[in-house]
C-alpha cells in the first residue's frame, strides 16, 4: 500500500500562474495529510497526490474567482498584526520558515502584497455570497417597506441599470430572485431561529396574543413572545407566529399553539404566563379554555422533567388594566339614558351618507367663523374612549350646528323636515341638557381617563408599578364624588371596601367633580333639569366604579408584591417581605435552596452602592427641574445583575433568575395591538389572499429588522448565517412544495377511496333494496301458494268424502304441484336472505 501524503509548510513558497504566492490562502488542514483553502472555506485531501492535489485545486475556476473576489474588494487585513508568526515569503531565493506557526495559527502573511488573511470563522465573503446579501437586504427591505411581490420583480434589473460599473448589481438580475420563498424561506427562517435560540436562554416567557380579522378573509391570531433578551440585555416583545382560522374553537387554537411550540422547540416548562386574548370585540374571556389546555400541558411537561407534580403552572396578575377602564368609561356612559352613541351616530352619518351636506356644510361655516377649518370626527364603536374627540369638536361647533341645522337647512330646503335623522338633530340641539352632559363627558375625557389611557399605551416596563397605578386610578375616580374622609389614608385594599354606592358616602352637588365649563353650563337648566343631571351623574359615577373594581387586577397579590423591584424600595422592610412572598409563591421556578440563596442575595443587593445614574435619567433641560425621570427598569436592573464578585462570577444568580422571569410577565396588549396597523399594510384589498406562510414571512422578516436594525435595513447585521438561509432557501422551498405536492396526492387518493366506498355504499344499497323487493315478492308468491294448497287439500277431503275419484285425482296433482312451487319459493327465500345478511354485513364494516 503506498505511504499517504502529508501537508509540507514549503509549499507556502510556490507561485501560482499569475505570480500569487500560494501561502496567502494555503495552509495546514486537522490531518497531516490535509490542506486548507481559505478563499474558499474548505479542508481538502492531499493524501493521495500531495503537491499535485494542492495545484489541481488552485486552478479550479471557483478557486481563482474565489481569491480575485478576495483581493479585489480588500477584505484581506494587512500584515502588520501583533502575536501573527513571523513569516518570509519571497517568489525567489530562500527562506527561513517556523514549521509549527501555520499550524497553530489561523492566519498567513505575504509581506510583498501586504495581505493577512484571517482564520476560518472570519472568513472573506465571496462574489457569490455578496449577490445573495445584497439578495437578503432587498427582501428585509420589501418586508420593512410594505412593497408587494410584483412591485419587487424588475427591481434589480433597474438597480443594474442604475449601477451599470457594479458586479453585484449585475449579478442580482440575473438571477431571477424570487422574494416570496426567499422571505418565507430565507429571512423569516432564520429570524424565527434566532428567536428561539435567545427565548431558550431566558430563565421565562410570556405569550401575548391579539386576535383580528383579515380584510375579506377569515380570523388572524397573531402571537408574540415576551422575555428577557440576552441579545438586547433587556425586556423585549417580539413577533413568533401568526395562526389563520375560520371558526376555530379554543381547543383548536390550544392545541394549535402547543403543537407550534413543539415544533420550533420552545421549552414548554418555561412558559410563565399567557396574556390575554382580546378579540375585535375586546372579550376578555375567550382564552380562558386555552389557558386550561396550556396549563394542564405545561404542567405535564414539568412534572415529566422534574421527576414529581408541581403545584402552579401558569402565573396570572389580573386582565388588561387598559382595556378594563376603558370598558368601564363606556359602560358607565352606555347604562345611562343619555344615548350618546345615538347622538354621534346620527351627527356623524348624517354627512357621511352626502359629501354634497359635508361641502355644504363647510361653505356655510366658513361665513359664520373664519378661523373654522376642522370637520366633526366620524364615531367609531371600538375605541369607544376616543370619542372624546369628537365631542370636543362638537362642543366647539355648537354655535356652528345650531345656526346650520336649526336656521340654514330649512331655508335652503324645504324637504328636510320629511328627513329623520335631522329632526333628530333639531331636537337634541334645541335641548339645553345636552350640552351640559357632552360638557361633563369632556371632563371625565379629558382628566381621569385620557391621560391614563395614554400612558397605559406607552409600550414601557411597568409591572412593577402597576399596582400603585391602578389604585391611584380607582382613587381619582372615587374622589370625584366620595366623600374625602372616607378616602384619606386608605390603602389599595381598604378602597375595595368603601361603600361608593351610598348616596350619605357620597359628595353634595356643590362638590362633585364635573368639571368647571360644566358648572357654568347647568346656569341654562331648569332646577328640575339640574337634578336630573346630578342623579344621572351619580349613577355614572358608581357603575364607572363597579367596573373598575370587577375588571381591574386590584386583588391580584402577586402584582401588589411586585413592587419590590422598584429601585427606591430596595432598602425597605416591605420589599424584601414582598420578594419573599413572591418567591415562594413560584414553586415551578424556585426550589427550597434558591429560595435561601434569593435571601441572601437580597441582603447583599440591599448593601450595594448603586449609583443614582442606573436608575435616573440625567435632565438635559431646564425646562421642569423639579421632575425626576427614571430609566425603564429592566435597564435598571441590567447593570444590577451585571455586578460580579471579586471572584469575578455573577453576584446576584438567583436574584437575576427571579427578576428577568417577572418582568416578562406581560401586563397589557399595547405591543400586540399595533400588529393592527401592521396587517393593514401587509393584507391590502389587493393583496387579500396572501396565505399563512407569506403572512407569517412578511411579518417575521419586519420584526427581524426592528429587532436587529432599530426598523432600519441598512444597520441590520447580515451575518454569514443569514446568507446560508437565503442560500438554502429554494431548497427548502421545493422540500415544501414536493410535500405540499404529496399531501395533496395523499388527498387526493383518500377523496378517491371515500369516492370508491360511496359508490360500493350506494350499489350495496341499491342490491339490498332490490333484494328486498324481490324478498316481499317471494313471499307473497309463498303466501299464494299455501292459500292454493289450503284450497287443494279442501277439495280432496271434499273429493274423498263424495267418493268422486276424477276430482280425487285432480287434487292430488294440484297439491303435487303447489307443493313443489313452494319448496322452490322457500329455497329461493332462503337464497335471499343469505344474500341480503352478507350485503348488511359489509354495510356494517364499510
Amino acid at each position: 500500500m503506498p505511504k499517504e501524503m502529508t501537508f509540507s509548510s514549503k509549499w507556502l513558497l510556490n507561485t501560482d500562474s499569475t505570480g500569487k504566492s500560494y501561502g496567502i490562502w494555503l495552509r495546514q488542514g486537522k490531518k497531516k495529510t490535509a490542506f486548507i483553502c481559505t478563499a474558499c472555506n474548505v479542508e481538502l485531501s492531499c493524501a493521495n497526490g500531495g503537491w499535485s492535489n494542492v495545484k489541481n485545486h488552485a486552478e479550479t475556476s471557483k478557486h481563482v474567482q474565489s481569491v480575485n473576489d478576495t483581493l479585489e474588494f480588500a477584505l484581506l487585513n494587512s500584515s502588520n498584526t501583533p502575536k501573527l508568526p513571523s513569516i518570509n515569503i519571497r517568489t525567489t531565493g530562500s527562506s527561513n520558515i517556523s514549521t509549527s506557526s501555520l499550524a497553530t495559527t489561523g492566519a498567513t502573511t505575504n509581506r510583498s502584497s501586504g495581505i493577512q488573511i484571517k482564520n476560518n470563522s472570519d472568513r472573506t465573503w465571496t462574489h457569490t455570497e455578496k449577490v445573495m446579501r445584497a439578495e437578503c437586504y432587498w427582501t428585509m427591505a420589501t418586508a420593512q417597506l410594505g412593497f408587494s411581490y410584483d412591485a419587487s420583480q424588475n427591481i434589480p434589473q433597474l438597480f443594474a441599470l442604475m449601477f451599470p460599473d457594479s458586479r453585484i448589481a449585475t449579478d442580482l438580475a440575473k438571477k431571477n430572485c424570487q422574494v416570496s420563498y426567499v422571505m418565507v424561506h430565507g429571512t423569516a427562517q432564520f429570524f424565527v431561529h434566532e428567536l428561539v435560540k435567545d427565548v431558550l436562554d431566558a430563565p421565562a416567557y410570556s405569550l401575548v396574543f391579539d386576535e383580528n380579522t383579515i380584510v375579506g378573509g377569515p380570523k388572524q391570531l397573531d402571537v408574540h413572545i415576551r422575555y428577557w433578551s440576552e441579545y438586547k440585555h433587556g425586556i423585549t416583545t417580539r413577533y413568533w407566529r401568526s395562526i389563520v382560522y375560520t371558526n376555530g374553537t379554543s381547543e383548536i387554537i390550544g392545541r394549535y399553539l402547543i403543537d407550534l411550540l413543539k415544533v420550533d422547540g420552545l421549552d414548554l416548562c418555561k412558559l410563565f404566563q399567557l396574556g390575554e386574548l382580546i378579540t375585535n370585540r375586546d372579550n376578555t374571556n375567550v382564552n380562558k379554555p386555552i389557558e386550561v389546555m396550556l396549563e394542564k400541558e405545561v404542567r405535564s411537561d414539568r412534572e415529566i422533567k422534574t421527576g414529581f407534580a408541581v403545584g402552579k403552572g401558569l402565573v396570572t396578575i389580573g386582565s388588561c388594566p387598559l382595556h378594563a377602564i376603558q370598558n368601564a368609561f363606556m359602560n358607565g356612559f352606555t347604562a345611562s339614558k343619555w344615548q350618546i352613541e345615538d347622538i354621534l351616530y346620527d351627527f356623524s352619518f348624517f354627512f357621511a351618507q352626502s359629501s354634497a351636506r359635508s361641502q355644504d356644510y363647510l361653505k356655510v361655516t366658513e361665513t359664520i367663523d373664519e378661523g373654522f377649518d376642522r370637520f366633526l370626527k366620524q364615531f367609531v364603536v371600538p375605541r369607544w374612549i376616543e370619542i372624546g374627540s369628537i365631542i370636543e369638536r362638537i362642543i366647539k361647533q355648537w354655535p356652528i350646528l345650531i345656526d346650520y341645522f336649526i336656521t340654514y337647512l330649512p331655508k335652503v330646503n324645504k324637504t328636510i323636515a320629511t328627513n329623520d335623522r335631522w329632526r333628530r338633530i333639531k331636537d337634541l340641539l334645541e335641548r339645553k341638557q345636552i350640552l351640559v352632559l357632552f360638557h361633563f363627558f369632556q371632563y371625565l375625557y379629558k382628566h381621569p381617563f385620557w391621560k391614563r389611557l395614554v400612558w397605559l399605551q406607552k409600550q414601557k416596563l411597568i409591572v412593577h408599578i402597576l399596582y400603585e397605578e391602578c389604585t391611584d386610578f380607582l382613587r381619582n375616580v372615587l374622589q370625584c364624588f366620595v366623600k374625602d374622609d372616607l378616602l384619606i389614608n386608605k390603602t389599595g385594599k381598604q378602597l375595595l371596601t368603601v361603600q361608593f354606592d351610598v348616596q350619605l358616602n357620597q359628595k353634595l352637588e356643590s362638590k362633585i367633580e364635573i368639571g368647571d365649563s360644566t358648572r357654568l353650563a347647568l346656569n341654562e337648566l331648569s332646577v328640575n333639569d339640574r337634578n336630573v343631571f346630578f342623579k344621572d351623574v351619580r349613577d355614572i359615577y358608581v357603575m364607572i366604579t363597579r367596573e373598575l373594581l370587577r375588571l381591574l387586577p386590584l386583588g391580584n397579590d402577586l402584582l401588589r408584591h411586585l413592587q419590590f423591584m422598584h429601585p427606591l424600595v430596595r432598602q425597605q422592610e416591605s420589599a424584601r417581605t414582598s420578594l419573599m412572598i413572591v418567591a415562594r409563591d413560584l414553586p415551578q421556578m424556585l426550589s427550597g435552596n434558591d429560595i435561601d440563596e434569593l435571601h441572601a442575595e437580597w441582603r447583599m443587593y440591599e448593601d450595594e452602592n448603586i449609583p443614582d445614574e442606573w436608575y435616573e435619567q440625567v435632565s438635559v433641560t431646564s425646562e421642569l427641574p423639579q421632575t425626576t425621570r427614571y430609566h425603564p427598569i429592566d435597564y435598571y436592573w441590567k447593570h444590577v445583575l451585571s455586578i460580579k464578585n471579586s471572584s469575578g462570577n455573577v453576584k446576584f444568580v438567583v436574584l437575576g433568575k427571579l427578576v428577568k422571569s417577572l418582568l416578562s410577565l406581560s401586563h397589557g396588549n399595547s405591543d400586540i395591538e399595533s400588529d393592527l396597523s401592521e396587517n393593514e399594510m401587509f393584507v391590502t384589498d389587493d393583496r387579500s389572499s396572501l396565505n399563512i406562510a407569506t403572512i407569517n414571512g412578511l411579518r417575521a422578516t419586519k420584526e427581524g429588522v426592528r429587532f436587529y436594525g432599530a426598523g432600519k435595513v441598512h444597520e441590520v447585521p447580515v451575518s454569514k448565517a443569514l446568507v446560508d438561509s437565503i442560500d438554502l432557501a429554494y431548497s427548502r422551498y421545493s422540500t415544501d412544495q414536493e410535500k405540499t405536492q404529496q399531501i395533496i396526492k395523499d388527498k387526493e387518493a383518500l377523496n378517491a377511496s371515500v369516492q370508491l366506498l360511496k359508490e360500493n355504499e350506494l350499489r350495496l344499497a341499491e342490491n339490498e333494496q332490490r333484494l328486498i323487493d324481490e324478498q316481499k315478492s317471494l313471499q307473497n308468491e309463498l303466501d299464494n301458494a299455501s292459500k292454493m294448497l289450503d284450497e287443494a287439500n279442501y277439495r280432496l277431503q271434499a273429493a274423498i268424502t263424495a267418493k268422486n275419484f276424477g276430482d280425487i285425482k285432480t287434487a292430488h296433482l294440484l297439491i303435487e304441484s303447489v307443493s313443489k312451487k313452494m319448496g322452490f319459493l322457500r329455497t329461493q327465500l332462503r337464497r335471499n336472505s343469505d344474500y341480503l345478511s352478507e350485503i348488511r354485513k359489509k354495510l356494517r364494516y364499510e
